[in-house]
């Protein structure tokens, strides 16, 4: 059944807790011409366990990665013509082609996982035919007490010289890391911090994900603080300095260095427990709120919440991560409250379940991926990725991948 969005929308683009009272702290929204309601057939999970203080496996080597071999050796078949960045849709049934640029056996995935005690830390790789391969990065130097690194490995941000920006969240070593186009060795190489914790910068702390704005800011959601920090940009003059708003009569004065969306302790725009952010073609900021079971979006030069894109009222409980289709035309929300996958259709302003409840085996959606047809969704608690069809939510036959720990995120590595 659809449901309408707020008639403000305009264009595109993670403990339960108690909801704000209705309007509080919320921008006025006109009324919806009609409302239904989700019967919840999820259950109650913390979708992030907290983080635990022993140490880690030592970090891995820059020796060339080795296949893991996990016993479900499979033979799937990535999708022809990459990812679909015209937007066009999808075939009803998926066909198993091979990529014509990448052969299947080739890395075509990066991938990261919880970093369980005694799990696999580092960065790890997956095949077109999602067979598992890693670590792939280099070795990473380790900082003060944050012990072994990497530790606990978030967010995956590509970068445009064929590197990429990873998440250290461990809370006492939270720190991007940044690393270098694939050597000849076949890893990838560690190029230094791009920004750390510190005296600078202490509202980024156990951060979750980045995403790289309009004009080259990167954008961070800190779970401890449960704000959005920006820093300047990779190759920007200061790159990795936090960068904040302008001052203005309706921000809070105490605001730490680089935060942009405050936490709702400081504002009543702000956000309960932050997860997920992505940018949508707008060029507004996108957050997944899990404790306040909605996405917002919010002015990255001020801010400011613009408008709720999707909240209880759709059917949300625990939103985790949000990701564009290619054409801007379609929202992704992943909800491990409810086992599922939402859409937001922008033109029509509604909101579907698009992947239902536990759908081929989903539990707690984490990592959510586009290529070709298929809608790639990490089944936390499954410990695999799933694929479903990005027009019908229809799931793959069986699993992409199956992992020794939890997917957390998900990047291709393109062309």
């Amino acid at each position: 059944m659809h449901r309408s969005l707020r008639t403000l929308l305009l264009m595109p683009l993670s403990a339960a807790m108690l909801l704000p009272a209705c309007g509080e702290g919320k921008p006025e929204r006109e009324p919806r011409e009609a409302r239904h309601h989700h019967k919840d057939h999820g259950r109650d999970r913390t979708d992030d366990p907290e983080v635990r203080a022993s140490e880690r496996p030592a970090a891995p080597t820059a020796d060339a990665p080795a296949a893991v071999d996990h016993g479900h050796a499979r033979h799937h078949d990535d999708q022809s013509g990459g990812i679909a960045r015209d937007g066009a849709a999808p075939t009803d049934q998926p066909k198993r082609t091979h990529d014509h640029t990448l052969q299947p056996d080739q890395i075509q995935w990066l991938l990261t996982m919880h970093g369980e005690e005694g799990k696999p830390q580092g960065i790890w790789a997956l095949t077109g035919d999602g067979e598992l391969k890693g670590p792939v990065n280099a070795a990473v130097p380790s900082r003060g007490e944050g012990g072994p690194a990497p530790h606990d490995l978030r967010g995956l941000t590509p970068l445009p010289d064929g590197g990429f920006l990873a998440m250290n969240a461990f809370s006492k070593d939270t720190r991007i890391l940044r690393f270098g186009p694939k050597a000849a060795n076949g890893t990838w190489p560690y190029a230094g911090d791009f920004t750390v914790l510190g005296p600078s910068n202490p509202a980024m702390v156990h951060a979750y994900q980045m995403a790289i704005g309009p004009d080259g800011s990167v954008y961070v959601g800190n779970q401890d603080t449960n704000t959005v920090t920006r820093y300047a940009g990779v190759g920007q003059p200061d790159a990795g300095e936090p960068r904040s708003p302008a001052a203005s009569p309706d921000r809070p004065a105490d605001l730490a260095p680089g935060v942009v969306v405050p936490s709702a302790k400081s504002s009543p725009e702000g956000i309960d427990q932050v997860r997920g952010i992505t940018f949508g073609p707008d060029g507004l900021l996108y957050v997944c709120d899990r404790g306040a079971a909605r996405v917002a979006a919010f002015d990255p030069a001020t801010g400011r919440r613009v408008r709720v894109v999707a909240d209880a009222t759709d059917g949300l409980k625990h939103p985790i991560q949000a990701l564009f289709s290619a054409d801007g035309q379609r929202l992704y929300v992943g909800d491990n409250g409810h086992d599922c996958v939402f859409e937001v259709d922008v033109p029509s302003r509604t909101v579907r379940t698009l992947v239902p409840h536990r759908a081929g085996g989903l539990q707690a959606p984490s990592a959510l991926a586009i290529h070709g047809p298929w809608l790639y969704v990490g089944s936390r608690e499954g410990k695999q990725i799933l694929r479903f069809s990005a027009k019908d939510g229809k799931p793959d036959d069986k699993p992409f991948a199956t992992l020794p720990d939890n997917p957390e995120f998900l990047m291709w590595l393109g062309e």
